[in-house]
């Protein structure tokens, strides 16, 4: 702030005209550049009642930041032109453990930045055909991308871990290793639309294993799956990135952490061959924060 008021002054050499165009008081202008003089430990001006001057030092800093300052006003410039020129009508699909991770944190700032920019969600775990739903996006776990969708990271790798409450354990024998699973009571997630929970992965000296448990109930909602496990009804085995404050706060327990999994996380993905609109684009690059388009897989 006090580098953009010197330069200002620097170019009409007058404070009261400066104070007026900021519509602050001409002594905050002055302290602002005697802060800034301090700083740098040189005189910047010379001053009477009269006339203000540049000294040798600030003419020499006032090259170096008149243009500096004038190019970032002009990148900001087009930044907002190009933020009014983004519009239209997006439908995306994400699972629900995505839109809690990624979406629900930065929509609000998406839809800030680009106002006329309209969203319309779909929140599912079921892994959808984007041309059949006419969906333009799609964030879902990579291990669920279709070929020939084109895909951005959008996070980090996620973990798989096996969590129950203090009050179910406590009452059982220890859990040691996988094996001593099938003596408890597991709580089963399954895909939307299927029948059969997904086996449970484990990573045993580098490899990775499924093994199939069981127990009296089965969800095919990750919420329910995990909230199901503070209630003290079972074991569960989740993602660690959604459930930290529950582990921070003692609801639920880590275990068998020797043995647990990490798998590629979330994806933004559209369909390959599909234009990318400038909306698109913009939100492709807002979630994923990466540079060039991708190759379809």
């Amino acid at each position: 702030m006090a580098l953009n008021t010197f330069v200002l002054v620097a170019e009409r050499l007058s404070f009261r005209e400066v104070a007026e165009m900021l519509d602050i008081s001409p002594s905050a202008v002055s302290q602002q550049i005697m802060g800034l003089e301090d700083r740098l430990g040189i005189r910047l001006f010379t001053r009477t009642t009269r006339v203000v001057k540049l000294t040798d030092e600030g003419k020499s800093l006032y090259a170096q930041t008149s243009s500096l300052l004038q190019g970032l006003a002009d990148s900001l410039a087009q930044a907002h032109a190009r933020s009014q020129l983004i519009q239209g009508h997006l439908r995306i699909h994400a699972f629900r453990s995505a839109a809690e991770m990624l979406l629900d944190k930065k929509l609000a700032d998406f839809l800030s930045a680009f106002p006329d920019v309209h969203l319309d969600l779909s929140i599912n775990d079921a892994p959808t055909d984007l041309i059949a739903g006419g969906y333009d996006l799609s964030l879902r776990l990579g291990e669920v991308l279709d070929p020939g969708l084109v895909a951005v990271p959008a996070g980090g790798r996620l973990h798989q871990i096996v969590v129950a409450a203090p009050s179910y354990l406590e009452k059982r024998e220890t859990i040691t290793k996988p094996e001593d699973l099938v003596h408890h009571n597991c709580i089963g997630w399954r895909w939307p639309g299927t029948l059969s929970p997904v086996p449970w992965q484990f990573t045993c000296n580098g490899q990775l294993r499924n093994v199939q448990l069981t127990g009296n109930l089965v969800v095919d909602d990750r919420e329910r799956q995990y909230q199901a496990a503070i209630m003290g009804i079972g074991i569960a085995q989740v993602t660690a990135e959604r459930v930290e404050a529950q582990l921070a706060s003692g609801k639920l327990t880590r275990i068998l952490g020797q043995w647990e999994t990490e798998f590629p996380g979330y994806y933004l993905c559209w369909t390959s061959g599909k234009a990318v609109t400038p909306a698109m684009r913009a939100f492709i690059d807002w979630i994923s924060l990466n540079g060039p388009l991708p190759s379809a897989r």
